[in-house]
């Protein structure tokens, strides 16, 4: 938890201002995507989260489970990997889906803590990604 500065000068630059020109200059050079990923990878584990739990990847031991899957997906996805790639594609998937997860909560443990998002403030700065198209 990050506690209000007591002493901030007005008059000095903000204290997050290194990290948001860090930011600016790694947005020149890097999309979005691989930025936020290197952030998310960043910050630091949840304390909620078990130490024996572990961690979603494509690493380790594999295990065989059954999924239903509508057919239609099914060869969507083998038209996209041939053969030999299916179980890897969705394991991908899966694990985008559980970095999405875990960034959505992180997003609402920010919110519980500094109030809800300003939404002008956010269209402001997506104007600064080098890949934003604008409305």
């Amino acid at each position: 938890m990050v506690a209000a500065h007591e002493d901030y000068d007005s008059d000095s630059a903000p204290p997050l201002s290194a990290l948001e020109d860090a930011m600016r200059r790694a947005l020149e050079s890097y999309s979005r995507e691989q930025v936020l990923e290197r952030v998310v990878r960043a910050l630091p584990a949840r304390e909620s989260t078990p130490p024996s739990a572990p961690e979603p990847g494509l690493h380790g031991k594999v295990e065989k489970v059954s999924v239903s899957l509508p057919g239609e997906l099914t060869e969507a996805i083998r038209a996209r990997t041939g053969a030999g790639g299916f179980s890897r594609y969705v394991a991908e998937a899966i694990q985008n889906r559980i970095r999405h997860d875990l960034l959505g909560d992180l997003l609402d443990e920010l919110e519980a803590e500094y109030g809800p998002i300003d939404e002008a403030g956010v269209r402001e700065a997506m104007k600064e990604w080098p890949d934003y198209e604008g409305e």
